[in-house]
């Protein structure tokens, strides 16, 4: 079922001609970076006594392998193995405490070699010049918008893709409010090609990395204007994806008429002022890349910043 319906690249004359009709204000460089006032975050269910006890033992046994006060690194670890993160690898296990203890360890040892929050911004703005996914809004639940153009995807470089992947997820968890742990995708396939198409072996590392060390981490998944080319790669790799994960990945329709353009009505997942223009809002903006790089650290932390997971 379609949760909304954005405007179509395909639209007819007169559909196109309604749109161009609106007055949008001035084009913004500027990137909305911060929730709105009157978001509605989705809560989790109070924990019973039980799981209460096994996020204590699991955060308990964390504690006997984590790394030295004098390590480097230390203060990230420790900031990342907060209750919420222990809450979430709990929940992605449901509730198995040896799945989720072994799963939460991987992650640990995973970041100790990867750092992943510590990529540097200088490398990895070469993928981002092209404004192929960069944040943008929020839901009305508090999620950050991560918005994905694969048409402008530029770079071969699997490993530069996947780190820049990786960068955007601890950016993302850095742009979250209070009481919200999730962010949002909307991917726009319109205009990509094949040849910008993500290989599958792409696809596999990103879903593996959300799946096992980003668990929870994803709220829901809007691919729109999705050409066959990217069906075919969804079929090859859905038998790998984790169901949890599939089940909030959704394909929107683009055949609207123009009375059911405004995708942000009142029972809409994003107001229309947290949403870009050329996808269906009315936030009239046009991606630059110094005035994105810049408000992004400036807000996630410049070339870092250590956090405690929430």
């Amino acid at each position: 079922m379609n949760v909304f319906k954005f405007r179509s690249g395909s639209s007819s004359a007169s559909t196109k001609s309604a749109a161009t009709s609106i007055n949008y204000g001035p084009i913004t460089n500027e990137p909305i970076l911060t929730a709105p006032k009157d978001y509605e975050p989705a809560m989790n269910a109070p924990t019973t006594e039980e799981q209460t006890q096994k996020i204590k033992d699991l955060l308990a046994y964390m504690d006997t392998i984590i790394l030295s006060k004098e390590d480097a690194y230390y203060p990230n670890e420790r900031g990342f193995l907060s209750n919420a993160t222990a809450h979430r690898y709990m929940r992605a296990r449901k509730w198995d405490f040896e799945a989720a203890k072994t799963m939460l360890e991987k992650t640990v040892l995973w970041r100790r070699e990867f750092k992943p929050e510590q990529l540097d911004p200088d490398t990895i703005s070469k993928e981002a010049e092209t404004g192929k996914m960069y944040f943008n809004g929020y839901d009305k639940m508090g999620r950050p918008l991560w918005i994905m153009k694969p048409r402008f995807e530029n770079s071969k470089d699997s490993d530069g893709q996947v780190n820049f992947i990786v960068f955007c997820l601890e950016r993302g968890i850095r742009l979250m409010p209070e009481h919200v742990e999730k962010i949002s995708i909307v991917v726009d396939f319109k205009d990509s090609s094949m040849s910008n198409n993500p290989t599958v072996a792409t696809c596999r590392r990103f879903l593996d990395i959300l799946s096992n060390h980003y668990p929870e981490r994803l709220g829901v998944a809007y691919l729109i204007n999705t050409p066959w080319f990217f069906t075919t790669t969804f079929k090859m790799i859905a038998p790998f994806m984790d169901p949890i994960t599939k089940e909030k990945i959704r394909f929107l329709s683009t055949d609207a008429n123009v009375e059911d353009q405004d995708l942000a009505k009142s029972d809409g997942p994003i107001a229309l002022d947290q949403l870009e223009v050329g996808l269906g809002g009315r936030y009239n903006f046009a991606f630059d890349m110094p005035t994105y790089w810049n408000s992004l650290l400036e807000t996630t932390g410049k070339p870092y910043k250590v956090i405690e997971y929430k």
